[in-house]
């Protein structure tokens, strides 16, 4: 069977086609990422603005017809910003009507367990405690646990969107000494909000996953996003990449080599989310993993349905 997840973001809408192997495996036949800022001016609440609903789901049409291409069962799933938004439920019906599946939510802590699963799927049975972190563009999921099995998920209201929304002065704007002094409000905001995280503190490694770590590693090495997955990505690194981000305007940043463009105002806001979960785990190096929420969702939902 061929399953296709569409997964709409914060800042990202993501598309995952697989085909479910015997024995449980899965060969994955296409992925795509569009940045629709789904959540931009969402804040804490509010209502999901027009313009980014459009945006959205114009890259679900273009999704669709890539998983219909494939013959694919089609689920989709909606994270931080269809969470918090009062006008979720007509959102929803705009997307039933368009992909002709109901639009699941996740809860927090669930988004944090798909993530857990599907970066530990096809990991060696170690014994070592470990963490999977990802931080979206308005929440960080952090799942903690031991060979492939879950202990426990938390997810905290911070992300790379919302930081840089309540410290503009990070996003490209104002290069230099008033991003740098923004940016230290916007640690401590950083810090305050993912302090909860702390409780897992001590794990033997963390894996990062999703666009935001991803997109530092890339910037850091200078290289491109698909080619940094199962690399290190060191504290020291973070803050070397978010110094520079912050002595550079817009423009400069889109130039960047690695750089996603449509992240080039958010990810110092997104470096300094990583950075102080880093801190609050007590890890001074994460290891960069491409397999996240989407193949975990898509694990998961094979296992409910008594496919796998």
């Amino acid at each position: 069977m061929n399953r296709a997840v569409i997964s709409l973001g914060t800042n990202t809408t993501r598309l995952l086609v697989v085909h479910d192997l015997v024995g449980g495996g899965v060969e994955q036949l296409e992925h795509g990422q569009t940045g629709t800022r789904l959540g931009e001016g969402l804040r804490g609440a509010g209502e999901l603005q027009p313009s980014a609903m459009e945006r959205t789901l114009d890259a679900v049409a273009g999704f669709v017809e890539r998983a219909r291409f494939h013959g694919a069962r089609l689920s989709t799933i909606a994270t931080s910003a269809v969470r918090r938004a009062e006008n979720a439920d007509r959102f929803g019906e705009r997307m039933r009507a368009l992909t002709g599946v109901a639009l699941q939510v996740l809860p927090g802590n669930v988004e944090a367990a798909a993530s857990f699963r599907g970066a530990t799927f096809g990991r060696p049975h170690d014994g070592l405690r470990v963490a999977v972190v990802d931080v979206g563009g308005g929440s960080t999921e952090c799942a903690v646990g031991c060979d492939g099995v879950l202990e426990d998920a938390r997810s905290v209201e911070i992300g790379s969107v919302r930081l840089s929304e309540r410290h503009p002065s990070i996003a490209g704007g104002a290069p230099g000494p008033a991003a740098h002094a923004a940016a230290r409000a916007a640690r401590k905001d950083a810090a305050d909000s993912v302090a909860p995280l702390g409780a897992f503190r001590g794990v033997a490694q963390v894996y990062c996953v999703a666009g935001t770590a991803l997109t530092i590693g890339a910037v850091a090495q200078g290289t491109d996003v698909e080619r940094v997955s199962g690399t290190p990505l060191t504290r020291s690194a973070i803050e070397m990449t978010l110094g520079r981000l912050l002595d550079l305007g817009l423009a400069e940043r889109r130039a960047l080599r690695g750089m996603l463009p449509q992240r080039a105002d958010i990810l110092a806001g997104g470096a300094l989310v990583v950075s102080e979960v880093l801190g609050a785990l007590g890890a001074e190096t994460a290891v960069l993993e491409a397999n996240d929420l989407l193949l975990g969702f898509l694990l998961m939902d094979r296992e409910a349905c008594g496919t796998g």
